[in-house]
């Protein structure tokens, strides 16, 4: 059954993830789907890896898989468990206080203490990162001073799946502590690796709508030449503009300045004025394009950067001995064949 990625805002908006790779609110756009939950869970850490920028700034746990059937949704905070074998529940913490005889739990996003750890409460999977934002809301009187009846010596870490207090900062060895937790993260991550034999999985993969691309190099290497070859005859360019600008076209006006009327051929000189101002502008139009050419185009530097790229070389060096012995070894013996 086919699902997309869904990202829900605070205020209710729904956003979805798009063949394009983006996000949008609009109905019409294309969106990426995937056919199983698991090849979006996959893929979910990937897009977040790959568009710091467009997932960065979204909170973790307004991100769902929507079934397009069903219309159902699924939280991606919350990664299904995939072991061959039954594992341990991955624990779950959160940040609490006391206030009173109640028990609070800290909200990241709100810098606040909520009295629901379901709803509101933020929640981590590893111990090392409630650790270090507990010692520093220790240190924040912002904080306790926008919630008073709070008392910072109750602050403590509580694990919602062993249903304990891990984390007494008055009591806690606290660098012990984060090196077990770190250990028995690592420990579980790999044994997951090893249970898992290698496989291929086609499940997970999803259509590329790829752009077509009208291009071929020898065309813009063609259109390279015309460029260059242009801006070699610049100077020459230059050289006939000044030429009717300082030459010709004053050669005409002080002919009409120190001419009697009489003396000259009205028709005619319009007609000299006119075809003398029509290849100008052609020589000035040239001018134009290619002064701004040069001034935006260091065709030097364009050519070295060609020159010098090992993509367009059509040699390779081996670095590994072995490998080049095998390789070359191969190839000289299918030489040998074919003669």
């Amino acid at each position: 059954m086919p699902y997309v990625l869904l990202y829900q805002a605070r205020n209710n908006n729904r956003w979805f993830w798009t063949a394009d790779q983006k996000f949008t609110s609009k109905k019409d756009q294309e969106l990426m789907t995937w056919q199983s939950l698991t090849g979006l869970y996959q893929d979910f850490d990937n897009l977040k890896q790959d568009y710091p920028t467009r997932f960065g700034a979204k909170r973790a746990d307004g991100f769902f898989a929507l079934n397009l059937q069903d219309r159902k949704t699924l939280p991606l905070s919350v990664k299904p468990d995939q072991d061959p074998e039954p594992m341990k529940a991955a624990s779950r913490y959160v940040i609490t206080v006391k206030q009173g005889a109640d028990l609070y739990y800290f909200r990241k996003s709100t810098k606040t203490f909520v009295k629901s750890a379901n709803a509101n409460a933020s929640i981590w999977e590893e111990l090392n990162a409630p650790i270090e934002l507990a010692e520093k809301i220790l240190q924040t009187k912002t904080i306790w001073n926008k919630q008073k009846k709070c008392d910072p010596s109750t602050l403590r870490i509580y694990d919602l799946t062993m249903g304990a207090f891990v984390w007494d900062p008055a009591t806690t060895d606290q660098h012990a502590l984060q090196a077990n937790s770190l250990y028995r993260n690592v420990r579980r991550r790999i044994a997951r690796h090893l249970a898992n034999s290698p496989r291929l999985d086609d499940k997970a993969a999803i259509k590329h709508n790829l752009p077509t691309i009208d291009l071929d190099l020898e065309q813009i290497l063609a259109a390279l030449d015309v460029l260059i070859d242009s801006l070699q005859q610049k100077p020459s360019v230059d050289h006939l503009l000044n030429y009717y600008d300082k030459s010709v076209t004053q050669d005409l006006l002080h002919t009409i300045e120190l001419t009697d009327t009489e003396m000259l051929d009205a028709s005619k000189i319009i007609s000299l004025i006119k075809e003398t101002r029509v290849k100008r502008r052609r020589i000035k139009d040239l001018s134009i394009f290619l002064t701004a050419l040069a001034n935006s185009f260091d065709v030097a530097k364009f050519l070295t950067a060609l020159e010098t790229n090992p993509s367009y070389g059509s040699s390779y060096s081996f670095k590994d001995k072995d490998t080049a012995d095998i390789v070359m070894g191969i190839i000289r013996q299918q030489e040998g064949e074919q003669v």
